[in-house]
């Protein structure tokens, strides 16, 4: 997925919802299988992890009502929590203790989907992107 200064603002923030929507979907996901007796799916707890991605998603407001200082900063911290909780912190732990994550699978999509968070957050905060919002 390759980011260029071409992306707007509104494609950026439609891809950034999408990934709080399937952050929110892989800890709901994690919450049911915890509720039919089954191990959640990573290490983050699925309440925790869903509300953190609930939290993210309103701070997108941000940039869809042209907060562009706010956005940015927003978006650095969320950098630095995603990179280290939910990208490195992913890779040790699985590293030391693959047994703490479902599955390979599950591990995977928990890393893949903060990975591409990372690469959306890390454009967000470094304003590689043109203001211009597009339909």
């Amino acid at each position: 997925m390759p980011i260029s200064r071409n992306t707007t603002l509104s494609t950026l923030l439609k891809a950034q919802l999408v990934y709080a929507l399937a952050g929110v979907g892989y800890n709901m996901v994690s919450y049911l299988v915890v509720l039919s007796g089954g191990q959640q799916l990573s290490t983050t707890s699925p309440l925790t992890g869903g509300l953190f991605m609930t939290f993210y998603g309103i701070c997108l407001i941000t940039g869809y009502r042209n907060m562009e200082k706010l956005y940015r900063i927003l978006m650095l911290i969320f950098v630095i929590v995603i990179g280290y909780s939910g990208f490195i912190k992913h890779f040790i732990l699985y590293v030391q203790q693959p047994g703490i994550y479902s599955s390979f699978i599950a591990w995977f999509a928990a890393v893949g989907i903060n990975f591409v968070g990372l690469i959306l957050n890390l454009t967000a905060a470094s304003g590689r992107y043109t203001c211009t919002q597009s339909g």
